[in-house]
């Protein structure tokens, strides 16, 4: 049976795809990847005509759903298939099935269930009782339980040559990502990880990796088919492993491989024995969250459950061992006087000093406990529309369109001011001009600058200078 994988264009891989395709071809099943925008929505009727998938699977992040289903309407109009949607919107706004044209929604992880809802569908069964997802059949609406998680280690290699297949084709960029596990045991209220875990609660354990072997394994393949100049670990908090992980993976990698890497660390995680391991395997940066600077509010709100004192600290080891630190802050909090707390969290990241210091503007996602307290204490409207990204606007209520201003303009010129601080008297006043366009460039320059050459200078930029100006522009240009 032909199934069709669809997702929206991002700057990033998808990896997502890569382990249900590799489950969907395990099964028999013939798999295509198409991303909406480098295949434009005109194109899709005749790449569907084409193929004839009997099955469309859509996977979205919260802000990406709109066009997705745009798109699946039209389609609908024209051809017979079922329309299934996947990903973090689906799971987390579940009365999304209500939409015109979708069939039904996988509420968690796809892995085995997706192919065992492909192979209901190809035998005539009823899918609609397939366990994890929600679905719409001859008037009714079956919601079925979750399905256990899944144990990484007995999943399929993914199939990263769907991703090199499908325009835009990522063969000739230099970072390459992978997973080595899934899961956080953290509750911070702005992520998705403490409904899904509560979710789950009963059906395998939340933290799971796959074998060192395994990883290495894959990254050396990609590595030999593809080429690959900075490797880039996804995991949520990759340090948090098996007792014994790290230290195997550290001496397989550096036997095997022997590229530099970064990844996700947590303060609270970093010890000086495994920041040390790490660097001599290759550890060139991490990107680790500050989010806020203000403790009470990093804590009783965000539940963030670290000092200030301890992220210090932890960039501090880091520093020793000359990894270099990306930080992650949150600007725009739904607190009575959100812009003095934004100037805490910058002043923090100065004392921090890190290589580059990354701001998003807090959104509060469907289903993160931060929704329900932004909604609750009158910042967020019940119809309130989630954009594509959360690096232009808040979508939060404040007192005035001075806080909203300054709040934005902050966000665009947060990194800058960390790394030139000498400009930090004068952030008022810059937040306060309507600079907001020319802000945006600045920061998407900025953060490109620092990925490619700050925080690991890439010798395959040139190669790569058409997708990223690509990428550039569309990001500056979205709305």
């Amino acid at each position: 049976m032909n199934v069709l994988l669809v997702y929206k264009d991002t700057m990033i891989e998808r990896l997502a795809v890569t382990y249900l395709s590799a489950a969907l071809k395990a099964a028999g099943h013939k798999v295509r990847l198409a991303v909406l925008g480098p295949t434009p929505a005109k194109a899709f009727p005749k790449l569907v005509g084409d193929f004839a998938p009997r099955v469309i699977g859509y996977s979205a992040m919260t802000g990406e759903h709109t066009a997705l289903l745009e798109l699946n309407r039209t389609l609908k109009r024209s051809f017979d298939f079922l329309a299934v949607l996947g990903g973090p919107h689906a799971t987390f706004r579940q009365d999304v099935l209500g939409e015109e044209g979708l069939d039904a929604i996988c509420v968690g992880e796809g892995d085995s269930v997706f192919p065992e809802f492909c192979r209901r569908v190809e035998a005539g069964e009823a899918w609609w009782l397939t366990l994890t997802f929600h679905a719409k059949h001859d008037g009714n609406i079956f919601k079925n339980p979750l399905a256990p998680f899944v144990d990484m280690t007995a999943l399929p290699a993914p199939d990263r040559a769907i991703l090199f297949e499908a325009p835009p084709k990522l063969t000739g960029l230099g970072i390459k990502a992978f997973i080595a596990g899934r899961g956080c045991p953290y509750r911070c209220s702005y992520c998705f990880n403490a409904k899904f875990n509560e979710d789950y609660k009963g059906l395998g354990k939340v933290m799971r990796a796959r074998q060192p072997s395994q990883v290495v394994t894959e990254i050396a393949q990609v590595r030999d088919q593809t080429g690959v100049e900075l490797v880039a670990f996804w995991d949520d908090v990759f340090t948090v492993k098996p007792k014994g992980w790290v230290e195997d993976f550290c001496r397989l990698y550096k036997d095997r491989i022997g590229l530099p890497f970064y990844c996700n660390m947590r303060a609270n995680s970093v010890n000086e024995a495994v920041v040390e391991e790490l660097a001599k395997a290759g550890l060139k940066f991490v990107f680790m969250g500050v989010e806020c600077g203000n403790e009470r509010i990093a804590n009783e709100i965000l539940e963030r459950n670290l000092s200030n004192e301890k992220v210090v600290a932890a960039a501090r080891i880091l520093q020793k061992h000359r990894v270099g630190i990306a930080t992650q802050n949150l600007i725009g909090l739904p607190v009575p006087d959100p812009y003095p707390v934004d100037l805490e969290t910058l002043d923090l990241n100065i004392i921090i000093k890190p290589t580059y210091a990354w701001s998003s503007i807090l959104y509060p996602y469907p289903g993160t406990p931060i929704e329900a307290y932004a909604r609750s204490h009158g910042f967020l409207d019940e119809d309130a529309a989630y954009i594509e990204t959360n690096k232009r606007t808040t979508m939060l209520n404040f007192k005035s369109p001075v806080v909203r201003r300054r709040i934005e303009n902050l966000h665009k010129l947060f990194g800058l001011v960390v790394r030139f601080p000498r400009l930090r008297p004068y952030v008022t006043f810059l937040c306060d001009l309507p600079l907001g366009g020319l802000y945006r460039v600045f920061y998407y320059v900025w953060y490109g600058y620092n990925l490619k050459f700050r925080l690991n200078r890439s010798r395959a930029v040139w190669r790569e200078l058409p997708y990223l100006l690509g990428i550039f522009w569309r990001m500056v240009v979205k709305n």
